[in-house]
């Protein structure tokens, strides 16, 4: 009994000590479920909103930026201003900005004065620039509206508002107003920014745009301001709308800067032709190495007596032609078409791409019933049989373009809209351009009155033929009457050659009359042994 009575207070501490990690352990298991609680809340929110960030971004379908804020008690210039192209409610962001004239007791704001918001493109909380350069609408404005309330109780309150609009740090134009101007609400200010330029009229990729605003709050006791935001203060750029491509991005637009012709990817089915070559470095050579030969042969070949020169010089005469002024000649030929600005109708590859999208035109300042000529130097040319929109099997030729690989990559030298374009309608022809050094495409712009589009005269949906890659991938086929094949070999070229005939003629008879100088110097000598 002794022995029990002792051990009863160590059996009560190793219950309280089992108690207590109980309880410890309960404490720990309610933690774990409220942070699981709140991860599986944050996790739910954000997969409630897919692709929230994305819509951030300014493109063709979010031309317009909303401007955003949280008020805090802190002084105005700390207040987290931020803009963006999803005019969805954000959890952080306040309906509008608002001070009155009531002093706090140490308030940072007290009393009227200037205030000034700058809306950032690219913060903490937002920053989302546009992933690729837009085309603009030619001689529109950028535009916008804010409605700004100036409670005056006091009198003699100031309303005028300036709004400025910057892109990558650089002020693009400031726009002043005494008062607001829209009917019917003297709160709102509506503003267009006419002399904000762009480049080419194009955002370029990676633009960050801040919003500006600066104006007075009244200094009364009873007066008071209040800026509305979101939908009610905006900034909207004139954009064209988005050109649905007919083809897959990928065979004309470059992946992580490179580009590679879809005709020349393995699996395309298109197999490459050897192209006429256009360099007159080899016919120099060849014939400077042929001339050479035939003087140093000539030396020391026997005499001939006087037919061997005549022979050698009709022998080189006869070369000239088709070996060196020959492929000059069709060098020259080819040549005149690399340089595009002596002719205002003719465009180079890089002239069409390096063009941009424009309001009801093809491209550019090409609009319908316009002519002009399209140089393609045809370095790479492929080719395949495929189904046609007649369901026919059709024998069809493919430029490469990789000779043109470099502007194709560069994004800045070529537009995304000059790209499509090639590919879609002047990579394919209907007949074999391999026999020369380029092609020569003749154009005539017209109206597709069945889908509203500016089209090549060979590619309208009445009359046009088109062939399909692959399901869904077509391109525009180039009839035989609009391709000019340039730098073929010249037909007459071999005919210089004739004048070898009468060189070996020469060459006979020098030989045939030596052979019979040695034999009447055989006769004498035996005739000379016979006296002996």
């Amino acid at each position: 009994m002794v022995y029990f009575y002792e051990k009863v207070p160590e059996v009560m501490r190793r219950k309280k000590f089992a108690v207590k990690q109980a309880f410890l352990t309960l404490i720990l298991i309610f933690i774990f479920a409220i942070q699981s609680a709140s991860i599986q809340a944050e996790s739910n929110n954000l997969q409630d909103n897919p692709g929230f960030n994305e819509k951030r971004v300014i493109s063709f379908e979010r031309p317009t930026l909303f401007m955003f804020g949280e008020q805090t008690t802190g002084p105005v210039n700390e207040w987290p201003t931020w803009n963006h192209a999803n005019n969805a409610d954000e959890g952080n962001s306040d309906n509008y900005f608002s001070e009155d004239g009531l002093p706090v007791p140490g308030g940072s704001n007290n009393g009227g004065g200037a205030r000034e918001f700058t809306f950032k493109g690219c913060i903490d909380s937002s920053c989302s620039p546009n992933n690729e350069s837009i085309q603009l609408i030619e001689g529109e404005y950028v535009t916008g509206s804010l409605i700004l309330n100036i409670g005056c109780n006091s009198g003699g309150c100031r309303t005028d508002v300036t709004v400025t609009l910057s892109m990558n740090g650089n002020d693009l134009q400031s726009v002043y107003m005494e008062s607001g101007n829209a009917e019917g609400n003297e709160d709102k200010y509506e503003f267009v920014f006419d002399q904000a330029k762009f480049t080419d009229n194009i955002i370029p990729a990676g633009a960050e745009f801040d919003i500006r605003v600066s104006f007075q709050k009244p200094a009364g006791a009873l007066d008071f301001y209040e800026l509305y935001l979101k939908d009610e203060f905006t900034i909207t750029f004139p954009m064209m709308p988005e050109v649905v491509y007919p083809i897959p991005e990928t065979d004309f637009d470059p992946v992580e800067g490179d580009w590679k012709s879809p005709y020349a990817v393995s699996g395309s089915g298109f197999t490459s032709k050897s192209v006429q070559s256009n360099t007159i470095v080899m016919p120099i050579i060849i014939f400077t190495l042929l001339t050479a030969g035939i003087i140093v042969l000539s030396i020391l070949s026997p005499p001939l007596n006087w037919a061997k020169i005549p022979a050698v010089l009709l022998i080189i005469l006869s070369l000239v032609v088709p070996v060196l002024v020959a492929p000059i000649i069709t060098y020259a030929e080819v040549n005149k078409y690399q340089n595009t600005d002596t002719d205002p109708n003719l465009y180079s590859v890089p002239d069409l791409i390096g063009m941009q999208t424009q309001k009801s035109s093809f491209i550019g300042d090409l609009v319908a019933e316009d002519n002009f000529v399209l140089w393609v130097d045809n370095s790479y040319i492929f080719t395949n049989n495929l189904k046609n929109n007649t369901n026919e099997q059709q024998d069809v030729f493919a430029l490469g373009f990789e000779n043109y690989e470099d502007i194709i990559e560069n994004e800045i030298e070529s537009s995304k809209h000059g790209r499509m374009i090639l590919q879609l309608y002047f990579s394919i022809l209907d007949i074999d351009p391999s026999a020369g050094s380029g092609v020569l495409i003749n154009v005539t712009l017209v109206n597709d009155t069945t889908t509203n589009q500016i089209v090549p005269d060979f590619a309208t949906q009445s009359k046009g033929n088109k062939v399909f890659i692959q399901e869904g991938n077509p391109r525009w086929v180039i009839p035989q009457e609009s391709i000019t094949v340039i730098g073929e070999k010249l037909t007459w070229r071999l005919y210089p050659l004739l004048g070898l005939l009468p060189a070996i003629g020469l060459l006979s008879y020098g030989i045939y009359a030596e052979m019979n100088r040695f034999g009447t110097d055989d006769e004498e000598y035996e005739e000379y042994l016979d006296v002996e």
